[in-house]
């Protein structure tokens, strides 16, 4: 109205002066009769005319002008006055919703509400009380969510217009963090249509938790059938930086989109997502892809573009400075979510604020398909990363500087963050705790109905060793300089995230629906009803496997598919004769060409004993650790840490291991379970037990000559011309791995000196917060005991000690020894009073003196000595009596359950 009001006056205001104008020139004419006159005449009768033209327009501008402009003034005057009022009363409003807390943080908050209300002001923009589906959600309630009728018309509602009946996974990808040359943050000022939305549905109909969780589903890397696009995950040459847009969404012919952390390095490299038991928090397992190649000479660009992977282990404070009661119902149904700040300090941020990293926002779909808020937390996180660090003894910085080569600190290879469940009750008493922790937000298909997304916090990553916010550290680290004027957080909508992330049920509700098939969508949809259950816990002691159908050695050297022999072994023996109560087993088939899994291992076992997790996610760097880009096992690292994050809360004692490792017990005990009881009752500080890790050697005298074709050297005609003998030996398929390799190369107790760097442990998982392959790498000592230097590899005493391996127990490893690998045995193995080196026999010679003997009764029954190929070389390894007493007890319990 105002515009057109102006556009009529100014109109009316030019067309009257230019008709003055014109009359004037008509007088002149008139004046002169129509005949020439003089140029002094004509020259003084235009100054008259030009004054009589200026004194009338201005009469004009002041009679008619300005009282048709009155009118606009006057709408534009109160327009701004109302709008004024209305920012005044939100800001009002939000000032309310400030606690009473320190008057000086009460003044900040102040300051950055009316910074957020005029910039939304100034840029046209709703606040984020403004919510689009608000009346909606006003309408909503919790046990909306486990109507079994409204779930089916969900459901209905997302096939028919997705294709899948859950929502789907995706991905806003944010331009890159605008950072000046002093390394200052400037504003994020970006709008949704900034973003670049990626999506990842599955590639099949079941439900996003059909499979123990919501792991399988994430996109983590590229298969083995696109290397020839993207590069293997061995001897890789190329840098991922120039393909980090196929990478995320697939925008090369026939490619998919397969990862967006490259394309968006802030969003957490997540491997695996589950509710805690009691359903108060949803758990995030997150790696850090920085680390997979490292050379510096080849991945710069990788490099640097992953900085932001180590930014997300480095905990920020934040304010909310704009907040309803969020614990009240009506407000995260009216859609009441609250807008957030950087704190300059960690007592400036709110409780939950003061060690974050992501804003976790939790929502669910409405029967029109419209998003319904349920409520919006904080990250946080079991220990701080950069407190842990720092009190490592010689630790760099998290971020090390390119010509430092590479990291070697371990503990930042992997991490885990929790978001909290909005403490949400309806009016029926239904809590969103409760729902999840029931197992009644996932239907028997495993379709879920709640879901969350996840927000990093984008600021600059800390390049100094003290970070900020360590207790009692003074750091350089200033957010005042580098967050500076930057600090309001955008809105959810206008930040990258990942989005629609399922939350599935806990494992506590998988364990108990112990089935690995999940009907047909077609089926009648059911929810479950299954309470989480007493706080007791279930096991005593637990193993956690990450195993594959087939796998490469670590740098591509060779191929085995020897897994589901060595897995059946593996489970037999410690499920039925070394006492452990439940084994876990990652199954990492999925990331090789074949669709082949370790199932029908698995399923021979009870599910009271056994359970198979699908781990697709793949290993990004398989070289070896002594290569120029050392490599990663990224996937088994996180498996290890899943495992403990999901089943530690449930189990007293844990252990990671292989399928190649055996824990013996010695001495006294028969079993693990009456050792580890003994321990238990008498060692109340202890919570580390090591065993000390020596790789031990097949036994000439088991094996048998190379009958395959594959290998030419070790072809059956290859025979040495001395006494006839195979140039390449094998494993006897009727004999167990436990028997081939019962052959110690060293005698026992294990050497200190060297045995320890690959150790493996037993350990109580509520006391460890984070364990990599051997090492206990943080632990309860870093809260109980902030001030402490801590190992890098070790715990210190009490807490951690070594297995006495003559009196308690030893790991036997039995890391396969290939038939190349034993070429020309006879001539590297030196006989009895010859020269050579013992060092080159890559076959086991076994000694007379037996390790784990008793009497002299006992060793005769172990050896004999007639006729053995050994017998003519030098010993280099021990047998172990209680190793052969288990063989006729393992080959029963084995023959039985293939027999059924």
């Amino acid at each position: 109205l105002s515009h057109s009001l102006q556009h009529g006056a100014v109109t009316y205001c030019i067309h009257s002066s230019r008709m003055g104008d014109s009359r004037g020139r008509n007088r002149v004419l008139a004046a002169s009769g129509g005949q020439h006159v003089s140029s002094q005449h004509l020259r003084v009768r235009s100054k008259r005319r030009k004054a009589n033209q200026e004194h009338r327009f201005i009469g004009i501008i002041r009679n008619e002008c300005f009282p048709a402009l009155v009118p606009v003034l006057a709408i534009f005057g109160v327009y701004l006055f109302v709008c004024w009022i209305m920012v005044w009363i939100s800001m009002y409003k939000s000032l309310n919703d400030i606690g009473d807390d320190h008057e000086q943080h009460h003044f900040n908050k102040r300051n950055d509400i009316i910074a957020m209300r005029l910039e939304q002001f100034l840029s046209g923009r709703r606040t984020a009380l403004d919510h689009s589906d608000s009346q909606n959600q006003h309408h909503f309630s919790l046990s909306q969510i486990i109507d079994q009728d409204n779930a089916k018309q969900i459901q209905s509602s997302l096939l028919a217009k997705t294709g899948y009946p859950q929502l789907t996974l995706g991905a806003y990808l944010e331009p890159p963090l605008s950072i000046d040359e002093a390394g200052n943050m400037k504003a994020r000022v970006h709008t949704p249509q900034d973003l670049t939305h990626v999506t990842y549905p599955l590639n099949e109909r079941n439900g996003a938790c059909s499979k123990n969780g919501a792991q399988w589903m994430l996109p983590t890397s590229h298969p083995m059938s696109l290397d020839n696009y993207f590069g293997g995950n061995v001897f890789r040459k190329h840098p991922m930086y120039d393909k980090r847009w196929e990478l995320a969404n697939g925008t090369a012919a026939g490619v998919r989109g397969v990862c967006p952390v490259d394309a968006d390095p802030y969003l957490p490299w997540i491997h695996d997502v589950f509710p805690s038991n009691d359903g108060t928090n949803i758990v995030f397992v997150i790696s850090n892809k920085r680390r997979c190649n490292t050379d510096t000479n080849v991945f710069k660009l990788d490099l640097e573009n992953l900085e932001p992977q180590v930014g997300n282990m480095q905990p920020i404070p934040v304010k909310r400075i704009i907040s309803g009661n969020l614990t009240q119902q009506s407000d995260f149904l009216a859609g009441n979510t609250p807008r957030y700040s950087l704190a300059t300090s960690i007592e400036e941020a709110d409780e939950d604020g003061r060690a974050t990293k992501f804003i976790c926002r939790f929502h669910t779909v409405d029967t029109d398909l419209k998003q319904v808020v349920l409520g919006e937390t904080l990250s946080n996180y079991p220990y701080n990363p950069e407190h842990l660090n720092y009190r490592k003894k010689g630790s760099k910085p998290m971020l090390t500087s390119l010509d430092k080569g590479h990291d070697e600190q371990i503990w930042n290879s992997v991490y885990q963050i929790s978001c909290p469940v909005p403490q949400k009750i309806d009016a029926n008493g239904l809590s969103l705790t409760s729902i999840i922790a029931s197992g009644q937000s996932v239907s028997m298909q495993g379709i879920p109905s709640i879901y969350v997304d996840l927000v990093p916090i984008r600021t600059p990553v800390r390049r100094s060793r003290e970070g900020f916010g360590i207790p009692g550290i003074s750091s350089s680290f200033d957010p005042k300089v580098v967050w500076g004027d930057a600090s309001i957080i955008p809105l959810v909508e206008d930040s990258g995230r990942w989005s629609n992330i399922p939350i599935c049920n806990t494992p506590r509700v998988d364990e108990q629906l112990e089935v690995d098939t999940i009907p047909t969508s077609d089926a009648p949809l059911e929810f479950h009803d299954n309470a989480s259950g007493t706080s007791e816990k279930k096991h005593f002691l637990v193993a956690c496997v990450w195993a594959a159908q087939s796998f490469s050695t670590r740098g591509q050297t060779s191929m085995t598919d020897s897994s589901e022999d060595r897995l059946l072994e593996f489970l037999t023996y410690h499920t039925q004769i070394a006492g452990f109560d439940h084994v876990y087993v990652y199954d990492n088939s999925d990331t090789s060409l074949s669709d082949s899994t370790l199932a029908a291992v698995t399923d021979m076992f009870p599910k009271k004993l056994v359970s198979r997790i699908a781990w697709p996610h793949r290993v990004c760097n398989n070289n070896r650790p002594a290569h120029s880009n050392p490599g990663e096992r990224s996937s088994q690292y996180a498996a290890e840490a899943s495992c403990r994050a999901r089943y530690g809360e449930d189990t007293s004692w844990m252990a990671s291991l292989d399928a190649d490792e055996y824990l013996i017990p010695t001495g006294k005990w028969k079993n693990l379970r009456d050792w580890l009881d003994h321990v238990t009752a008498n060692e109340e500080k202890t919570q580390i037990l090591s065993f000390f890790q020596t790789r031990a050697l097949p036994n000439v005298d088991v094996m048998v000559p190379y009958d395959g074709k594959s290998i030419q050297a070790c072809k059956t005609n290859g025979v040495h011309s001395i006494d006839n003998l195979p140039r390449c030996l094998m494993k006897n398929r009727n004999k167990t791995y436990m028997e081939t390799y019962n052959c110690e190369p060293t005698t026992h107790p294990k050497p200190q000196s060297w045995a320890w760097r690959a150790k493996k442990q037993i350990y109580r998982p509520e006391f460890v917060l984070n364990h990599f392959v051997h090492y206990s790498v943080s632990t309860r000592q870093i809260i109980d005991s902030p001030d402490l230097e801590s190992f890098r590899f070790n715990e210190r005493a009490p807490f951690e000690r070594r297995v006495h391996e003559i009196e308690e127990g030893f790991l036997l490893h039995t890391k396969s020894t290939l038939p190349e690998m034993t070429l020309d045995w006879h001539s590297k193995c030196p006989r009895k009073a010859a020269s050579g080196s013992i060092k080159d026999c890559k076959v086991g010679m076994p000694s007379s003196d037996v390790l784990g003997v008793d009497t002299a009764s006992e060793e005769s029954r172990l050896i004999d000595t007639d006729n053995l190929v050994s017998a003519k070389y030098e010993s280099n390894c021990y047998p172990h009596f209680r190793v052969k007493r288990f063989i006729p007890a393992l080959e029963e319990a084995m023959k039985k359950l293939t027999s059924v």
